[in-house]
């Protein structure tokens, strides 16, 4: 049997964010990684989706780093699913790419990922070497947390490989760490090996005290995993015990979670434990099916170790149900598979002593070379001093001289870079100037459609009122009432075009809040506009916040006018003072060259140093991509409150402002 490991830490080490330490090069790639992290526990599918979108971008745009948290998030995506073999592949390729890239931090973590798919698969002598690997590395640059969690995994490893000196050894070694670290996930695990590694040795006594707290425990953090894999692992202590109906109780509940969540691991132990259990009660025919069920579910997942077991199981029932033909043929696929098993093992260990063997040869081969070095330099300074102070000298001369250039050149390049910068300044300036007259126009245009033509249009109706009570009215009522409903629709309209000019809302409370009021005025049952909003997107400069809405105004306008598309997926996310967002249609995309409309879009975006990206392809319509550097429109607003490691947003503040 086995612990499933919280994801984060199948995919780090430890119990942390596994995108903490990753450089901002694109929001983009961190968003899918996020949504990624986001579904893992919850929906498989999706989790899987925004992995191989995130890995698939990190390869065309070359991105290392992102590339290999992506594989492991993705390898423990495929564990979850039972897809263990794949999952192998998945990870000793971020083993590869954090060689390459010679970051220690990354191989630990890759190391552990697919130590964790040996497991899985059954391969514990490859498991082991790639986990010690990762733990040389952890004990190097790790906290006391990553060490325990390696601990707990090698106890791990050292129970399925029926070690039982080993297996308790790491598992109090852990056990010590935990007293100083207190993590409640980590401290979990290691009780977990603490039980099954007295239960190895015999000691039965102390194991079920620790089962019992286990359970206790598990049950109070409400984990769902911990729980029913305590109740296996308790199951098999019983077994152990003769205590075969203490033993079915505590598979049955096991079976039931593993019907519920699906998960492969749970299908394949509920499954031969209860024919395990059925097999020791004599009751032949129950453990045959709930063999047949195990079988099914470990050659689906690729777990060879457990195949193994259920199919000696297997040879054992078929003779006791006389049927020799069945036995010999789960035997025969039994002896088969143990000794690829067996070959497999064998040959990990002999990879790891030729790696070792070979890293002691260059070891050595290094030392002769750094002597005959050394001896070398030695003999050269010896022989050669007054060589050296010559030369020095020259290169006294010559550096000065070169200092008195390369100062020269550099007044030069800021003279002409700070000409550059004024005229892109001049530039911008006049740019803005331009928007903010626009502004003030659209602003002055509002009010005289609101106070002018909305006043005139609901004096008109108050009059029409007045003429209801007209003796003369009788038998106009249609009529009036027509007139009536176009007024209103006037009204209505004059006050649409009016909040579009100039939105009261954005001043009052905000971007968030004014693109939302926006789009709910355009959705119709033809047109549907999906709003999302990642992370707390903070209060900035008035005219800012202006330009972004105009900037998204002008996307969702041109969507309207000229893509045909009757679905619109907006998306607003800030992270690290970075703002992106993201407009995607499902309408006929761009018929060849940008128009007049994305030309100004792209000078509004410059004017603020802003970023914006187009992609469309014909019929299969069109994203863009707009991401601003929003550092200097905070500054001055922004109040950081840090409460138990968390950052608000001073609301009052705002509203006083």
């Amino acid at each position: 049997m086995r612990l499933i490991f919280p994801l984060c830490f199948l995919l780090t080490g430890v119990n942390a964010h596994p995108l903490e330490d990753i450089k901002q090069d694109s929001v983009r790639i961190v968003s899918l990684l996020e949504s990624t992290y986001k579904f893992m526990s919850t929906d498989h599918n999706k989790a899987a989706y925004y992995a191989q979108k995130a890995i698939e971008m990190s390869r065309r745009v070359g991105f290392t780093k992102e590339l290999i948290v992506a594989n492991n998030l993705y390898a423990n995506v495929l564990i979850s699913k039972g897809k263990y073999l794949n999952a192998y592949e998945v990870a000793s390729e971020s083993v590869e790419l954090s060689k390459k890239i010679k970051n220690e931090k990354y191989l630990a973590r890759s190391y552990t990922t697919k130590s964790m798919t040996g497991i899985f698969l059954g391969h514990f002598q490859m498991a082991a070497n790639n986990l010690l690997d990762a733990a040389k590395i952890i004990e190097r640059t790790g906290n006391k947390t990553e060490i325990q969690s390696s601990l707990n995994m090698l106890s791990i490893i050292f129970t399925e490989l029926k070690n039982k000196e080993k297996a308790l050894a790491y598992a109090l070694r852990a056990e010590k760490l935990g007293k100083i670290t207190k993590d409640p996930g980590t401290n979990l695990m290691t009780l977990m090996q603490l039980a099954r590694g007295r239960a190895l040795n015999r000691q039965f006594v102390l194991s079920n005290m620790l089962f019992e707290e286990l359970l206790v425990k598990s049950r109070v953090m409400k984990d769902t995993f911990n729980i029913t894999y305590s109740h296996i692992y308790y199951a098999e202590l019983a077994i152990q015990e003769n205590k075969y109906a203490k033993a079915l109780g505590l598979y049955n509940y096991a079976y039931k979670e593993a019907v519920r969540t699906n998960y492969p691991d749970f299908l394949i132990y509920a499954n031969g434990g209860l024919a395990k259990t059925y097999y020791e009660l004599h009751d032949y025919a129950s453990a045959n099916a709930y063999l047949n069920k195990g079988i099914y579910h470990a050659r689906t997942a690729g777990s060879e170790n457990m195949l193994r077991e259920l199919l000696l199981l297997g040879a054992q029932v078929k003779e006791r149900q006389n049927d020799l033909s069945a036995s010999l043929t789960f035997r025969k696929e039994y002896e088969e598979l143990n000794s690829k098993l067996l070959n497999l093992d064998l040959q990990q260990n002999i990879h790891r002593l030729e790696e070792e063997f070979q890293s002691s040869d260059k070891e050595r081969e290094i030392a002769k070379q750094k002597l005959l070095i050394a001896n070398n330099q030695l003999k050269i300074h010896e022989k050669d001093n007054y060589i050296v102070a010559s030369i020095s000298l020259v290169c006294i001369l010559v550096v000065s001289i070169l200092l008195i250039y390369l100062r020269y050149r550099h007044k030069q390049k800021i003279a002409q870079k700070n000409m550059f910068l004024l005229e892109k300044e001049k530039e911008v300036q006049i740019l803005k100037a331009m928007m903010s007259g626009e502004e003030t126009e659209r602003s002055r245009l509002a009010k005289d459609l609101h106070d002018g033509v909305g006043g005139l249009l609901s004096a008109t109706k108050m009059h029409l009122s007045i003429l209801q009570n007209d003796p003369g009215f009788h038998g106009r009522g249609h009529q009036f009432n027509h007139t009536v409903s176009m007024l209103d629709t006037a009204s209505h309209e004059i006050r649409m075009i009016a909040h579009n000019l100039a939105p009261e809302l954005l001043e009052k409370l905000g971007l968030h809040k004014a693109l939302s009021a926006y789009f709910s005025r355009l959705q119709s049952p033809e047109f549907k506009i999906n709003y999302i909003k990642v992370g707390e997107v903070p209060r900035m400069e008035g005219s800012f916040e202006l330009l972004v809405y105009r900037v998204i105004q002008e996307l969702i306008n041109n969507v309207i006018k000229h893509a045909y598309s009757n679905y619109v997926l907006v998306q607003m996310s800030y992270h690290d003072h970075m703002l992106s967002i993201t407009v995607e249609d499902n309408g006929v995309g761009l018929n060849g060259e940008e128009g007049v409309g994305f030309s100004n879009l792209r000078s509004r975006v410059a004017a603020v140093s802003g970023y914006i990206e187009i992609e469309s392809a014909q019929n299969n319509g069109t994203t863009v991509f707009v991401e601003f550097d929003v550092t200097q429109y905070i500054s001055g607003r922004l109040i950081e409150i840090k409460q138990d490691n968390k950052i608000t947003y001073d609301t009052d503040y705002y509203r006083n402002s």
